[in-house]
């Protein structure tokens, strides 16, 4: 979780200044600076709820793959790189606004996360749909304190839908996060869902596939 955490909070700050501030929203801070860190800790909250999620609600424990039939995916270093180059290839390249260069990124990303590990459909989804229901206690407190927050917050460039006043494209954005972040660790370490029956005492064992 802290691992995530931290990554995520670098990766929000970065994409925030160079990426979303552009033509996505517009956050007032403390510092009265485009990045602040408000935006550190909120990608901070984020990687961390993302990376444990489907475990802790839903009760998994994890164990190391082996006899892995899918040696030959992409390294995760390689699924980043792509990530960030086709985001940035779209946005400063063809232009393209940054909700759709992110949900287009993402999708691509999560597609091929989920092509190699099939397992983790179930992980990636339910954290979708988890993070899309935990956004909505960030944003709800907000308006309810301040009504206008929204409309001087989010650029007009945006589709102007909104779903019980809340914009859209975030919605979309934290379903996309989840299915992208929540079973990447797992990518990463190659790690799996264990048999209940191999787990003892909070300690894993290797099991086949």
């Amino acid at each position: 979780m802290m691992i995530m955490s931290v990554f995520l909070g670098i990766v929000g700050s970065y994409t925030l200044y160079f990426w979303w501030s552009i033509d996505w929203w517009h956050p007032q801070n403390i510092t009265g600076t485009i990045f602040g860190i408000e935006d550190f800790i909120t990608g901070f909250a984020s990687g961390g709820i993302m990376s444990v999620f489907y475990e802790v609600v839903f009760q998994k424990k994890y164990c190391t793959r082996i006899n892995d039939q899918t040696t030959h995916r992409p390294r995760t270093r390689t699924i980043l790189f792509l990530l960030f180059f086709i985001t940035a290839t779209l946005i400063w390249g063809f232009r393209v606004h940054s909700f759709w260069a992110s949900v287009i990124s993402m999708a691509l990303i999560s597609s091929v996360i989920i092509y190699f590990r099939k397992d983790l459909v179930a992980h990636a989804l339910l954290t979708g749909v988890g993070m899309v229901v935990a956004s909505l206690f960030f944003y709800y407190p907000i308006i309810v304190l301040y009504p206008e927050w929204v409309s001087v917050t989010y650029d007009q460039s945006l589709s102007g839908i909104k779903l019980s006043g809340i914009p859209v494209e975030e919605l979309v954005f934290w379903f996309l996060s989840g299915v992208l972040w929540g079973p990447l660790y797992k990518y990463w370490k190659n790690e799996q869902v264990c048999d209940p029956e191999t787990v003892t005492q909070g300690r894993t064992r290797l099991i086949k596939l």
